[in-house]
């Protein structure tokens, strides 16, 4: 996907989860509600990042061969990382809000007002998921948006369940339980999706820290060495990889026997092949490949 489709994208995002952001944090108010809040207050931050990720992109498309002589694929991972970070805080505050209105008795709220929210904010959230699904295509940062709306979307429905017990219960004996409905929710579904901010975070701190990229990639890349390898009679290889982004860095350092001069176009013609088998990837090869006789180490 380039840049210009993506930040189109962004932007649709960043309307979308401010009116969201809106609905909530007001309503939310007027009806004196934790969970409402929460789900506006999350829309809003979703807002900021999604305004960063749009001033990312639009740095990374500006090219600065100069200072970045490798890209400025680093920035994508980072950006992820900030914007995964915000999310867990909001967690963790909300979480800890949660805790303090529970242990104070809860907070009385209108039931039937939660439900209405609560149901048009699935449904819009939900809508937002599957069109941003549709057009992601393996872009990173258009994924980090996808799983915001899936978080809101998850989050809606978990929150319309809520209130519908809340509801039910106002109607019996047991309305007694209604004011603890709303912190209990928050407790949930807050701790429910930590996890997904956390496992974003280590993917992204993975790619920052220079580390290999996840096995079904690794394996794809492997595959394809060592089917030119045996084709053209070398010995062994070295393979090395690291994914940045939307780059993936590929050194392949194949092993020649003594014997087997390779001219520089053969190998030219090897490094096409090698470039033309990896194109089923979702992501961007920056290839480097060696021949050597000389037998080193193998590092992958």
């Amino acid at each position: 996907m380039n840049n210009k489709n993506a930040q189109k994208l962004i932007m649709i995002s960043i309307g979308g989860a401010l009116a969201f952001a809106a609905l909530g944090i007001i309503w939310g108010l007027y009806a004196d509600s934790q969970m409402i809040q929460f789900d506006g207050y999350y829309s809003f931050i979703s807002v900021l990042l999604s305004m960063m990720s749009m001033m990312a992109l639009r740095f990374i498309s500006k090219e600065d061969p100069e200072r970045f002589p490798f890209g400025k694929e680093s920035f994508i991972p980072l950006t992820i990382v900030i914007k995964y970070f915000g999310i867990l805080v909001l967690i963790i505050i909300s979480l800890v809000q949660a805790f303090v209105t529970l242990s104070s008795g809860g907070n009385a709220m209108s039931m039937g007002s939660g439900v209405l929210y609560a149901l048009i904010s699935a449904v819009g959230c939900y809508v937002a998921y599957a069109y941003f699904k549709s057009k992601g295509h393996g872009d990173a940062l258009i994924t980090a948006e996808m799983n915001q709306w899936r978080m809101d979307a998850l989050l809606s429905i978990g929150v319309l369940a809520g209130f519908i017990i809340g509801w039910v219960l106002s109607l019996t004996v047991l309305d007694v339980l209604v004011p603890f409905i709303d912190p209990v929710m928050v407790i949930l579904v807050a701790g429910y999706f930590i996890k997904v901010p956390l496992s974003e975070l280590y993917a992204a701190l993975r790619e920052l820290l220079e580390m290999a990229p996840d096995r079904p990639i690794a394996e794809a890349v492997e595959a394809q060495v060592v089917r030119i390898g045996k084709f053209h009679g070398f010995e062994d290889h070295a393979l090395k990889l690291q994914k940045m982004g939307t780059k993936l860095y590929i050194e392949v350092d194949f092993i020649v026997p003594p014997e087997n001069d390779l001219t520089i176009l053969e190998q030219d013609r090897i490094r096409h092949e090698l470039k033309s088998g990896l194109r089923g990837l979702t992501l961007d090869p920056w290839t480097t490949v060696v021949f050597t006789h000389e037998r080193q180490q193998k590092s992958r």
